[in-house]
């Protein structure tokens, strides 16, 4: 198994700026193509959140890369995950024609009380708190055979008072060090290594740490995962441009916690290569439609196209009988209308969110197809510009069509839980 980048040089004088480029894997003859800027699809428990692996392969055109957490399987002290045999594909039912990637933290949840020691990364489950050796997640990844690791790093978490004097930061990072060079010595499987970029504010632990990822070369790719810091999304991506300005530019480069419209166009814009896909999932649990494109939307619905979203719950909808985006090519679309959508949401059925979600991925998926065909015309930057004026997305704060990302992040039900609760419902329709 061999994992290659393949990205034309960076930005002039080095600075980080949007590219074009392709992972590719090639494993026991045949080759796996991840085209970037792109996404690792999302997973909870090793399933694309309210789709069977049946319904993903009819889609088809989604990225061939998918992420799994291990934070979703430590429930126990004994992890039966890791004596199963045939790998991560087969035990998460993966087709072994996407690339997987094998993280430890979910992406969406941004607080965690349990906090790391000197030796292990603390981790809450159901089960209560677990520490994750280096150890322990070596002999993970040899059992479970992923395509890419993310080994387990010391993230900083605010509010915390040290912060203001880096204490808590060097040791983040020297933890963080020390956990890698351990966990590449014991990883025996021939996994590509993405090692988390640490140094969280602190612009000179950021580039002494950048500088010594960038002279590994056991480090195949780079993850920057800083959902914990209380930032805006710009002063976020100001810091980890300044680490993308010390590491190897010919290296793909993953950021977490940046995966709605608006922060992903940013990211790309920054030298960004792939982001995940919560955000589809998290327009689902809302009950919404996706409505948005790089170009605008066509959907001839006003409301719609401004919120860059379709609230399903509005009693409008009872008896609207239009697909959900108007020239939209997805399943749900092809044979539903957002009458009979309105009616499962509500009546709680499960296949209201499968419906949602096949389309916010067909939606999303097509965002990024957008990106990268902006970007070989060489108008990416007057687009992105354009788009994101056009859903009113500042650079301190996210737009008011993208915040379901902290929707989800304090949501307890889902919309077709049986328990009733209030919706957050929009204007209705004209």
């Amino acid at each position: 198994m061999a994992l290659r980048f393949d990205v034309p040089g960076s930005g002039p004088g080095g600075l980080p700026a949007a590219r074009r480029g392709a992972l590719v894997l090639e494993r026991a003859g045949h080759q796996v193509r991840l085209e970037t800027p792109s996404f690792i699809k999302y997973t909870r428990h090793g399933l694309q959140p309210h789709l069977l692996p049946d319904i993903v392969a009819g889609l088809g055109a989604l990225p061939p890369a998918t992420r799994v957490q291990l934070e979703d399987f430590l429930d126990n002290d004994e992890q039966q995950h890791g004596r199963f045999g045939g790998g991560l594909h087969d035990f998460a039912g993966v087709d072994r024609s996407d690339l997987l990637v094998l993280d430890v933290l979910d992406p969406t949840v941004t607080s965690r009380p349990a906090k790391s020691g000197a030796k292990a990364m603390a981790i809450d489950s159901e089960g209560g708190t677990r520490r994750l050796t280096p150890a322990l997640f070596a002999e993970l990844v040899d059992a479970l055979k992923p395509d890419i690791v993310v080994p387990p790093a010391d993230y900083v978490e605010e509010p915390l008072p040290s912060l203001e004097h880096g204490k808590r930061i060097e040791k983040s990072v020297t933890r963080s060090a020390q956990w890698l060079d351990e966990c590449v010595s014991r990883i025996s499987h021939a996994a590509a290594v993405f090692a988390p970029v640490m140094g969280s504010r602190s612009l000179q632990l950021r580039e002494r740490y950048a500088k010594e990822l960038a002279a590994r070369q056991d480090v195949s790719g780079y993850v920057f995962n800083d959902v914990c810091l209380a930032l805006p999304l710009e002063h976020k991506l100001d810091l980890v441009r300044h680490s993308l300005a010390h590491l190897d530019s010919t290296r793909p480069r993953y950021m977490a916690g940046a995966s709605a419209p608006d922060a992903a166009l940013r990211a790309v814009l920054s030298g960004i290569d792939l982001v995940d896909s919560s955000y589809p999932f998290a327009v689902t649990e809302q009950g919404f439609a996706s409505d948005y494109a790089l170009g605008g939307s066509d959907s001839g619905d006003g409301s719609a196209q401004a919120a860059g979203r379709l609230d399903l719950w509005q009693d409008a909808m009872r008896t609207d009988f239009r697909p959900l985006v108007a020239g939209c090519q997805c399943p749900t679309c092809a044979r539903h209308h957002r009458a009979y959508i309105h009616h499962l949401l509500g009546a709680k059925e499960m296949l209201a969110t499968v419906l949602l979600q096949v389309h916010n991925l067909h939606v999303y998926q097509r965002f990024f197809v957008d990106i990268r065909e902006s970007m070989a015309r060489g108008t990416l930057p007057g687009d992105a510009e354009r788009f994101l004026g056009r859903y009113s997305c500042s650079q301190d704060e996210p737009g008011a069509a993208f915040g379901e990302l902290r929707l989800l992040a304090a949501q307890i039900t889902t919309p077709t839980t049986k328990i009733q609760r209030q919706r957050h419902a929009e204007q209705p329709a004209a």
